[in-house]
């Protein structure tokens, strides 16, 4: 049977799976924009012995790299493949448990502001105003405040449930943002500072350029999972002020305000605690990153 929970987990797995399937194409596309433009000079130079071979990026392995270039250049290039593998794995990772926390606060939601509704296995729309007006005036039987009060005992539960892993996903992922956040303003500065240096030289324009875009949609997937569930902790809230709670048992109300109260306390993942994560942290960093950029460029 198709149960409104199960529904709504379905409906957020294929929505991170999508957001994860597109932020892992874009990341593979800049990545290979990177090093396209060294493998293509590597073809040319190939015809042409007077020239020398490069790599995608500055080595020195203590030997001759123009007789050892092509016993390096596998292990080189698999090499550098394997880093954006190990970023795209963990970012991926980070996108989906955020995810299963938005999943987890959407049915609790659903089950406040569903709760007086006893007769219903299938989705309900929320924005039908006449089906919640049918249930606002009715007349609860002894046995059916039993079973709303029972309702509402799970779905206190399951919103402890989602508190505590939403919790656990903050303290597992807090101390790696900060430090990706750290790099990737580095990142970007340099890369636009080579950019702009290199403006007559469009083959390192079309290297360093992807790298600084990267860096910057690199923060943005940092930051947009967690302004996704700081609006889903508001939505949460609202749907606690939506319920309604003038029909629901004597014994519920207590319950109720509990509910009321801890839904204005929001979830957030942080950067160790030094900055939330959400599109104004997103816009400060990248204002952060320019002053940086302008205080290199001024410098070389």
């Amino acid at each position: 049977m198709k149960r409104p929970e199960n529904m709504i987990l379905q409906y957020y797995a294929v929505q991170g799976s999508k957001i994860g399937f597109y932020y892992v194409c874009y990341m593979y596309i800049l990545f290979f924009t990177y090093i396209l433009l060294p493998t293509v000079s590597l073809v040319i130079v190939s015809s042409n012995h007077s020239e020398s071979k490069s790599f995608p990026v500055v080595l020195d392995y203590g030997v001759d790299m123009d007789q050892y270039f092509y016993h390096l250049f596998i292990p080189v290039y698999m090499s550098m493949l394997m880093v954006p593998n190990v970023v795209i794995s963990y970012d991926n990772t980070y996108i989906l448990y955020v995810q299963h926390i938005c999943a987890l606060f959407a049915i609790v939601s659903y089950k406040l502001k569903t709760v007086h509704i006893l007769d219903v296995n299938s989705l309900i729309d929320l924005k039908n105003d006449r089906l919640f007006e049918k249930y606002s005036n009715i007349e609860l039987l002894s046995m059916e405040e039993k079973k709303i009060f029972r309702e509402l005992v799970l779905c206190i539960k399951e919103h402890q449930n989602a508190l505590k892993y939403s919790d656990l996903v903050e303290l597992l992922f807090t101390k790696s943002i900060l430090a990706q956040l750290f790099g990737n303003v580095i990142c970007l500065s340099i890369a636009g500072v080579e950019t702009v240096l290199n403006l007559d030289n469009a083959g390192d324009v079309m290297r360093f350029g992807p790298v600084a875009v990267a860096q910057v949609i690199h923060i943005f997937v940092l930051c947009l999972p967690g302004q996704i569930l700081l609006n889903h902790s508001e939505e949460l809230h609202a749907a606690a002020c939506e319920t309604m709670w003038y029909i629901l048992p004597k014994n519920c109300l207590n319950l109720y305000k509990f509910v009321l109260a801890r839904s204005t306390m929001f979830s957030k993942i942080t950067a160790f605690k030094l900055a939330v994560m959400s599109m104004e942290t997103f816009l400060a960093i990248i204002q952060a990153a320019m002053s940086y950029f302008t205080v290199l460029l001024s410098l070389t």
